[in-house]
């Protein structure tokens, strides 16, 4: 018996609610996966003597956050042990478009949750739009929509709610999955039929126009949020069966900013459209970018030197410590020193500092508008950053270390820093992250032999920062053996 996983998307409207996306290939929370009813699921598979589950999931894209175990799997395989069936998983590398064959039996449960593009629903509904609100069309659980191609038509955006200018009224979106996250959805502010008008005119062949479903009935905790609805179809008869489900909501509250447009335009701009909108809302080319414009990094004569005008070649002040494993903080790949692996005190990491130094091997940029995260130290400094710039921290209220994007730091967590003469690691208290809006270059670096450079925070103390490792193959920086490497060309080259 074959099934597949549908993640749908709504957000309420009076006492009802209205559908505005289906996928599969959908990323469960692990937080939410504690939240679902997985009891008429494994009724069906007791009553249909089931004995084998097979679970088809991506990696990197089927949970989050990715620094736990993935949840859902394992309340999956919990629940099989105690109902005396086996379980087998395979994982589907990020960005296949097929699953692996498993024969069907009627004993077996294959369950997706990873695209294929041999399926019809994920071919055609999921990923495509305008085949999603066709098919609901004249339904009253889905906005209205418009939509202009060379052969294909929908017109069911004919009148314009101008009853709350408070809040924006137009969303236009992409009709296929591989758009621009800096751009789409957008967000538009309408005071008249007629500005709609113009605007379903300019729209190319590759975007709908909805209305935008607000309501207050969505503010949770003074954040937007959507429902995230989990439920899996299954057998011959594409029965049913509804996990239930559970809120997601936007990154920034409601209050952060008033609304805002692109300049001669009733566009929102990025600042404002953000906190409409819960899913990630910027792409960095599928880099893992760590450092900004303003960071100053210690080279190896000891002068400081902008990261604008670091070349290729070019040599800066490195370190190297190690845990009480042996295990080299210069050389460890990033995920281990964050999460699996690393074990050390800031004594213990003191009495195997060494001085280093390294050359850069890569640099990429990028200029991003969006959110960014103010640090303040317990002695008043402070500055922006983007959120996956990876410092090395003791953990709140514990000695251990490890390092740590500042998206994941929690108030109360101690920056680690030194002098320039690096002869002894110290600790400053985090007492403040506030989200800002900002535009800024953002860089990803690449230090070759050591992972590690020192980056000015102020009157001679230096932060330790560790090479962006953002490949989940491979934590190694930009070269690894994944053909979905972007910083590579998608080629999958060894690292040399």
């Amino acid at each position: 018996m074959k099934a597949t996983i549908i993640g749908s998307d709504l957000l309420q409207k009076g006492d009802d609610v209205q559908f505005l996306e289906i996928n599969t290939n959908t990323t469960i929370y692990n937080s939410g996966a504690e939240l679902l009813d997985y009891t008429a699921l494994f009724e069906m598979l007791v009553s249909n003597n089931i004995s084998e589950f097979h679970f088809i999931w991506t990696e990197v894209t089927a949970y989050t956050p990715l620094e736990e175990q993935f949840r859902f799997k394992e309340i999956l395989e919990e629940k099989c042990i105690e109902n005396n069936i086996s379980f087998t998983d395979y994982i589907v590398p990020m960005n296949s478009i097929t699953v692996p064959f498993i024969e069907d039996g009627s004993h077996k449960f294959i369950l997706r949750q990873s695209y294929d593009t041999t399926a019809l629903i994920d071919e055609t509904y999921c990923a495509d739009k305008f085949e999603f609100f066709n098919l609901m069309s004249g339904s009253q659980y889905t906005p209205s929509t418009y939509f202009s191609g060379s052969a294909l038509q929908l017109n069911e955006l004919n009148t314009l709610d101008t009853s709350n200018l408070d809040v924006p009224n137009i969303l236009v979106k992409a009709k296929s999955p591989a758009y621009d996250l800096d751009m789409y959805p957008a967000l538009y502010k309408f005071d008249d039929i007629s500005e709609l008008n113009d605007l379903k005119e300019e729209l190319g062949s590759e975007l709908l126009v909805q209305e935008f479903i607000y309501s207050d009935d969505n503010v949770v905790d003074g954040r937007y949020s959507i429902i995230r609805s989990i439920d899996i179809i299954y057998g011959s008869d594409l029965d049913i069966i509804n996990l239930g489900g559970y809120k997601q909501s936007t990154i920034i509250p409601m209050n952060f900013t008033e609304d805002e447009f692109v300049s001669g335009t009733k566009r929102l701009n990025q600042k404002s459209r953000i906190k409409y909108i819960s899913k990630a809302i910027v792409r960095f080319s599928g880099m893992d970018y760590h450092t900004d414009d303003d960071s100053v990094i210690l080279d190896y004569t000891g002068s400081l030197v902008d990261v604008d005008t670091l070349k290729l070649g070019d040599y800066v002040h490195s370190i190297n410590f190690q845990d009480v494993h042996g295990n080299n903080a210069a050389g460890f790949d990033q995920t281990l020193l964050e999460t699996y692996g690393w074990e050390a005190t800031l004594p213990e990491v003191n009495d195997t500092l060494t001085n280093e130094s390294s050359s850069l091997v890569n640099v990429y940029s990028a200029s991003v508008d969006t959110i960014y995260v103010r640090i303040t130290l317990e002695d008043g400094r402070t500055w922006t950053d983007a959120p996956s710039t990876t410092y090395f921290i003791e953990e709140k209220d514990s000695t251990k270390t490890r390092f740590e994007k500042v998206n994941n730091m929690y108030v109360g967590d101690k920056l680690v820093v030194t002098d320039s003469s690096t002869n002894e690691l110290t600790t400053l208290e985090i007492t403040s992250l506030e989200m800002e809006h900002a535009q800024k270059t953002i860089y990803s670096l690449d230090f070759e032999p050591s992972d590690l450079f020192l980056v000015d925070v102020g009157d001679g103390l230096f932060s330790v920062m560790h090479n962006s490792c953002w490949c989940p193959w491979n934590y190694c920086g930009y070269y690894c053996n994944s053909f979905g490497c972007s910083g590579c060309g998608n080629i999958g080259l060894e690292k040399v």
